[in-house]
């Protein structure tokens, strides 16, 4: 009878001891680098992030929201979730003008950027991580290389410059 009682003591001490060294754990086991998948460009998502523009002395700071579905594109800018937010629409044949990023008519009248246009298929592309060359003297920087979000791949930072423009992105969420 003493018999079972101890190898009944010893597997529950087995039992906790094993979940105490599991709960412990630094580094899930259950996700692998090799299970992160990549976007397909095609598919239909949305993806959150924080951005900061700056043109000179002006800088603007705020966040956005992109949710593509098809061949559309609903762009959500903000400058924090208290204020309105703008709200613009493309589709992916379209380019993104920057000054439509800054709320303040000073950009324009100062510094004459209002001809500086991204295509929107090219910066949803490096938004993705797909390295995309654009035209028109931009420079794409990935300082902090691909992280998963949600079990993709994707960058956690960019920098977008050009000739004293400077769009930095910070991806937060993604949903497909």
């Amino acid at each position: 009878m003493n018999s079972h009682y101890l190898n009944f003591r010893l597997l529950i001490l087995f039992i906790i001891t094993s979940l105490f060294l599991i709960s412990c754990s630094t580094k899930p086991e259950l996700i692998k680098s090799s299970d992160l998948k990549n976007i397909q460009f095609k598919s239909s998502y949305t993806l959150e992030g924080k951005f900061k523009a700056s043109i000179g002395d002006i800088k603007e700071t705020g966040y956005f929201v992109i949710k593509k579905i098809e061949n559309s594109i609903e762009l959500r800018i903000g400058k924090s979730y208290l204020f309105p937010e703008k709200k613009l629409n493309f589709f992916l044949d379209e380019n993104i003008n920057i000054d439509k990023l800054f709320n303040n008519t000073e950009v324009n009248y100062k510094y004459k950027y209002s001809g500086q246009a991204i295509p929107v298929k090219s910066l949803l592309k490096i938004l993705l991580g797909q390295k995309e060359q654009l035209t028109s003297g931009w420079i794409v920087y990935y300082p902090e290389g691909l992280k998963s979000f949600n079990r993709f791949n994707l960058p956690k930072k960019i920098i977008l410059n050009n000739n004293g423009i400077e769009l930095e992105i910070i991806n937060k969420k993604y949903f497909e």
